[in-house]
């Protein structure tokens, strides 16, 4: 964010000493991007006397790593499981912007029952209020195959004895 003084005929130095002027003018776009403190000296100068310098730090703060997450799959009609993340503050969003949040913590019950693909993001925030970028992971209902085909055999006692058979993919 910029930095803002109020005042009149503000200065924006980058040393104590006031001997590097950066910016003259109530807001300071200081450009830095990197994480770190920077330090700035604001004056205010009235009929052409410059009054004392006061601080103004600018930090920049590192987002936390991105939460490590489980895609999970499983059959209609079968125990759907719960997504899972590990993070500390862990926020789940339904939509790639982060706009729409459907939980917190590290389990979530996503709720859905009927098949397809459904993708959820999660992100972690820090103890500073920083939200890491997101981790991406998906829950995928397959539909249940359908019944082999197979058919009933019958023998007579002493009689050759007929293979049962179906047809079928993974038949067990």
């Amino acid at each position: 964010p910029s930095l803002t003084a109020i005042g009149a005929n503000v200065t924006w130095y980058s040393d104590a000493a006031l001997t590097n002027i950066v910016y003259t003018g109530n807001t300071f776009n200081t450009g830095q991007t990197a994480v770190g403190l920077y330090m700035y000296y604001v004056t205010e100068t009235l009929n052409g006397c410059e009054g004392p310098s006061v601080s103004v730090s600018l930090e920049i703060l590192s987002i936390p790593a991105s939460p490590i997450a489980t895609s999970e799959i499983a059959c209609l009609g079968g125990v759907i499981p719960s997504l899972s993340a590990s993070g500390n503050n862990l926020t789940w969003y339904s939509d790639p912007a982060l706009t729409s949040i459907v939980n917190t913590g590290s389990n979530f019950n996503t709720g859905q029952t009927t098949v397809g693909v459904y993708t959820y993001y999660v992100t972690d925030t820090d103890m500073n209020g920083c939200e890491s970028l997101p981790s991406t992971t998906t829950l995928e209902i397959l539909s249940s195959p359908s019944s082999p085909v197979s058919s009933n055999e019958t023998a007579c006692l002493g009689g050759v004895i007929p293979s049962l058979s179906a047809s079928g993919n993974n038949l067990t």
